[in-house]
């Protein structure tokens, strides 16, 4: 992926209804040459859809937390069935370590997330971790060259430079 694919796909990561036109001034392209490159990013998979950004408190979502769920062996088609029709959980993700997933869930009170639990209660076992704040959310990987490093608690990137 070149530098200037990595520029649009940033852009629309910032703003999905950003216009063609507008788009490719950022870019320093034609209208037509950003299209089709869009065209290719949508026909490659690297741009899957386009989304909106939600506040979860201000829907009336009051409590979210991250479930760690060790499924009862012979019950994992079950765990995902039961996870894909319940609404309050946003993402899911199927992990190594003694937990096999990790799923994100937005409820309004203790009282939903406690029967969230209690329907699950027959498949897994959970421990949730409640979200006190949110430090950084949802943000694109980053895709140059670069290396990160963490020295102590600082991130430094390293870029790779030719010999």
């Amino acid at each position: 992926m070149d530098k200037i694919n990595r520029n649009i796909i940033k852009e629309l990561n910032e703003n999905s209804r950003i216009s063609v036109s507008e788009l490719s001034k950022l870019v320093h392209l034609s209208a037509p040459a950003v299209k089709e490159r869009i065209d290719k990013l949508e026909e490659q998979g690297a741009i899957l859809k386009y989304s909106i950004q939600t506040d979860p408190e201000k829907m009336g979502l009051n409590i979210s937390g991250f479930v760690y769920a060790n499924v009862i062996i012979g019950k994992e088609k079950e765990f995902v069935t039961h996870l894909k029709g319940c609404s309050a959980v946003t993402d899911c993700f199927n992990v190594t370590g003694e937990k096999a997933f990790i799923f994100k869930v937005c409820v309004k009170n203790m009282s939903e997330l406690d029967r969230l639990l209690e329907s699950m209660s027959t498949i897994c076992k959970t421990d949730t971790s409640l979200v006190l704040s949110t430090v950084l959310q949802s943000r694109l990987p980053s895709v140059d060259e670069t290396l990160l490093t963490t020295v102590g608690t600082n991130c430094v990137l390293n870029r790779s430079i030719p010999i």
